[in-house]
């Protein structure tokens, strides 16, 4: 009986932690009370998979199918919805300033979520007093806390910066923490190196890269950019992530330079440029997950047979099947997809 009664709990717990592993895609929208559609509303499960909504307040996440999801966004009070089975997800936010006082709910953005994390990453809450913060000892303000400017005179070509404006995005810590909060947005400056935090748009500090393992960023049109912290490829400047996997990662380091105005003519010949311009010198690297050797590699097709060598089999498939795709980063992702899998 004893035997019994053991493997039926064992049979119990088994089918338990298989219904707990089922995974679904979930489809939803976020709106206000008005139905207007929530731009950057940011959608976390708990197991930290997350995403923001586009412009039409669409988001698709791939979690659990009893997953809870929980939903922040600037100006309105943060949401909790449970999945429960669902394919498909409405889901309406009200906002701050709607307060009902009698409830258990804190209609204000320190009511984020991920606010612990933020305090415990940081290690003291960061205000913004008389346009600088209040949080000296955590952050590096000598290399990056001058403000950006996104519009440089009309003729420059380029950008320091790696997206045009202040962008919504999260930090992964040094302890794996996801790290969000909807009242900051990040800038990354391709020249220095850091990323800069901002409350207000008109002070910024940079935040201390001991305490950064990664971040990801995202533009206005939703396109996600993730840098990693890897000091065997680049000491001074974070390296952005282009494909990712059990076998191989596959990086590129962005290197941006400032060339002014070099125009000149005699009259009858004219040479160089009559505008200011940031030029940007991307190198790409293999790094091998199991061997933790990386590779300096180039964007043709000799040199990707190279460095993935030891699956030369599935490389020559997928250059096969892609013998037309010009060799880019969406090329690249797609090889470093198809060899991880």
């Amino acid at each position: 009986m004893k035997k019994y009664s053991l493997f039926f709990l064992l049979f119990i717990g088994i089918a338990y932690t298989t219904a707990r592993a089922q995974t679904t895609t979930v489809t939803g929208n976020v709106k206000d009370t008005q139905g207007d559609p929530l731009h950057f509303a940011y959608v976390q499960d708990d197991e930290k998979h997350s995403i923001y909504t586009d412009t039409l307040g669409n988001f698709t996440l791939q979690t659990s199918t009893n997953a809870t999801l929980r939903i922040n966004c600037a100006g309105y009070r943060d949401t909790t919805v449970a999945v429960n089975n669902q394919n498909t997800i409405s889901i309406i936010m009200h906002f701050a300033g709607n307060v009902n006082t009698g409830s258990n709910q804190t209609a204000t953005l320190a009511n984020d979520a991920n606010r612990a994390a933020l305090k415990d990453a940081i290690g003291t809450q960061m205000n913004l007093a008389q346009g600088s913060f209040n949080a000296p000892t955590q952050f590096d303000a000598s290399r990056g806390a001058s403000m950006p400017s996104f519009m440089p005179k009309e003729e420059t070509q380029g950008s320091r910066y790696l997206i045009k404006g202040w962008a919504h995005g999260y930090v992964v810590n040094e302890k794996g923490e996801t790290v969000q909060n909807p009242g900051f947005l990040f800038a990354y400056d391709k020249m220095g190196g850091g990323l800069l935090l901002t409350k207000d748009q008109a002070s910024a500090i940079e935040i201390d890269r001991d305490m950064v393992k990664s971040f990801t960023l995202y533009d206005n049109l939703n396109n996600a950019y993730t840098f990693e912290k890897v000091p065997q490829i680049d000491n001074a400047h974070y390296v952005e992530l282009i494909a990712s996997g059990n076998k191989y990662k596959i990086y590129k380091t962005i290197k941006t330079h400032f060339e002014k105005s070099n125009y000149s003519t005699d009259g009858v010949m004219s040479t160089g440029n009559n505008y200011d311009e940031y030029i940007d010198e991307c190198t790409y690297y293999v790094y091998d997950v199991q061997t933790n050797a990386v590779q300096k590699v180039a964007l043709k097709k000799k040199a990707l047979k190279d460095a993935f060598a030891k699956d030369n089999t599935k490389v020559n498939s997928f250059m096969s099947d892609h013998s037309s795709d010009p060799i880019d980063d969406n090329y690249l992702a797609s090889l470093g997809s198809y060899l991880n899998n």
